[in-house]
C-alpha cells in the first residue's frame, strides 16, 4: 500500500468510529474481496464507497460506535464453553481438490476450481462463473493455486453461491484462502443490556486465534450480534481489544456488575435443559446427536475426577477421566470412565477427587474390533466441588546406580 492510500485510510478512520489498525484490514479485505492490489486505482474508489455507505448507516443516530444504529454492540456475560481456533479452509480446500480428482472437467465447469496456467507472459487464469467460462492474465502465480499430482496447478474457489439461509455469499467464485481460523463457543449473556440468554459465538481469524477469555467468567466486550438474535460475532481486533474480566473492573465503574452470588449450575440447568446428559448415558446421547446441527451437538456432563494425565499429547490436549460414583460398578468392562480431552486453554487447577461439570462435543472412534468407548473433547469445564491440586509434570530423571 502506497503513502497516499494510508494517508487516506488515516483521515476516514475517524469519520466510520474505526481505529486506523481496523479500517487498514478492512481495506485490504475490501480488496482481496475484489480481486485486486491495494495499490490499484479502483483501490481507493471502492474504499471511499464503502465508507459511504457506513457514514450514511449510521447517520440517524451520530452518537458514536456504541449507538443503537451500529453493528458492534456492548456484550457481557460468560461463556459456557470456547473451542479451539479450527483451520475452516483446510477442509474445504481438500474437499475443491477431491472434486478435481474425481472429475476434473467437471470441477472446473461447476465452478469448485479454477485452472492456472502459465505461458510466456505470466499466468492465465480461468474459471466458470455462473455457467460462464472467464479468463483473466495475471504476472505472477496466484498464491492460493496449488500444483495437483498431474501437474496441473488449481486454484479451489468459494462454490456457496447463497447461505442456507437465503443470503447471498459474496465470495462466491473467489479463491478460497489458504487460511482461516475460527474460533467457536457458546455464551450465555446480554446484549446493549437485553436479557440474558444464550448465543452461538463465532470469531475468525486472527482476532479469534488471540482471543482467549476463561470459561465461567464474567466478561466484557463489543461483537456484532446477528439479526435474529441467535448469534454474536467477533470483529477484527475491536472484539479482542475490548475484552475486560468484569471481576477487574472498579465496583464504580458504570459497567460493573455484582455477579458473587450468580448460580452457575442452576444457569445451565435451565437454560440448557437439551444439552444435559448424564455421565451413564454418554454413548446413547453420540448417537443421538449425529443428526443434529453442528452447533448443536455439545454436551453438558457432570463426574468425579477419578484419574489425571497432565502430560500434553501431540495437540496439547491433558486427559482427564471422569466416573459417576453414584451409578453401578461393572467390573467386566471398561466403561466406568469417561475420558476427556482438555485443551491447553482450559485451566486445571483441581486434582483428583474433585467434582466438575464438563461441556463438550462427543466422539468415538471407530476400529477393527469394533466402537471405542466415547470421549470428550472439552471445550468448557467448571468445578463444583476441589479437591487437592493437579500433579506437576517433570521430565523422568534417570536414576544412576554407578555414580561410584
Amino acid at each position: 500500500m502506497n503513502e497516499e492510500m494510508k494517508n487516506e485510510i488515516e483521515k476516514s478512520a475517524q469519520y466510520i468510529n474505526m481505529s486506523v489498525e481496523d479500517a487498514t484490514a478492512k481495506f485490504n479485505d475490501i480488496c482481496a474481496e475484489n480481486g485486486i492490489e491495494t495499490n490499484d486505482p479502483l483501490a481507493k474508489g471502492l474504499w471511499r464507497n464503502y465508507v459511504a455507505q457506513v457514514r450514511r448507516t449510521n447517520k440517524p443516530n451520530a452518537g458514536g460506535s456504541s449507538g443503537s444504529n451500529s453493528l458492534v454492540k456492548p456484550v457481557f456475560g460468560f461463556f459456557v464453553s470456547l473451542e479451539e481456533p479450527r483451520d475452516m479452509m483446510s477442509w474445504n480446500r481438500n474437499k475443491a481438490k477431491e472434486e478435481y480428482y474425481r472429475d476434473a472437467d467437471n470441477a472446473l465447469q461447476e465452478g469448485i476450481i479454477a485452472n492456472a496456467e502459465e505461458n510466456a507472459t505470466g499466468w492465465q487464469i480461468t474459471r466458470y462463473y455462473k455457467g460462464e467460462m472467464q479468463q483473466k492474465q495475471v504476472t505472477e502465480r496466484p498464491v492460493t493455486a496449488e500444483e495437483m499430482d498431474d501437474g496441473v496447478w488449481v486454484i479451489p474457489l468459494d462454490s456457496t453461491e447463497r447461505y442456507q439461509n437465503g443470503g447471498e455469499n459474496r465470495n462466491f467464485g473467489k479463491p478460497l484462502p489458504l487460511q482461516q481460523f475460527r474460533r467457536s463457543g457458546v455464551f450465555f449473556g446480554s446484549v446493549e443490556g437485553g436479557e440474558m440468554k444464550k448465543y452461538n459465538f463465532s470469531y475468525k481469524n486472527q482476532g479469534g486465534v488471540d482471543f482467549t477469555p476463561d470459561t465461567y467468567d464474567f466478561v466484557h466486550f463489543r461483537g456484532i450480534p446477528s439479526e435474529d438474535g441467535n448469534n454474536i460475532y467477533g470483529m477484527t481486533d475491536v472484539t479482542k481489544s475490548t475484552l475486560i474480566r468484569n471481576a477487574e473492573l472498579n465496583p464504580d465503574n458504570s459497567d460493573y456488575r455484582n455477579m458473587d452470588n450468580y448460580d452457575f449450575e442452576e444457569c445451565l440447568a435451565n437454560n440448557f435443559g437439551n444439552h444435559l446428559v448424564p455421565l451413564v448415558e454418554i454413548d446413547r446421547a453420540h448417537i443421538m446427536r449425529q443428526t443434529l446441527p453442528n452447533s448443536e451437538r455439545f454436551v453438558i456432563t457432570d463426574g468425579t475426577v477419578c484419574n489425571m494425565n497432565m502430560m500434553p499429547t501431540k495437540n496439547g490436549n491433558r486427559i482427564l477421566n471422569i466416573t459417576d460414583l453414584n451409578a453401578e460398578f461393572d467390573y467386566d468392562n471398561d466403561t466406568n470412565m469417561t475420558t476427556c480431552w482438555v485443551p491447553s486453554n482450559v485451566e486445571l487447577d483441581f486434582g483428583i477427587g474433585s467434582s466438575v461439570i464438563v461441556i463438550g462435543r462427543t466422539s468415538q472412534r471407530i476400529t477393527d474390533e469394533g466402537p471405542e468407548p466415547v470421549t470428550i473433547n472439552v471445550s468448557g469445564l467448571y468445578v463444583t466441588e476441589k479437591r487437592g491440586s493437579p500433579v506437576e509434570v517433570s521430565q523422568p530423571i534417570e536414576e544412576d546406580f554407578d555414580w561410584f
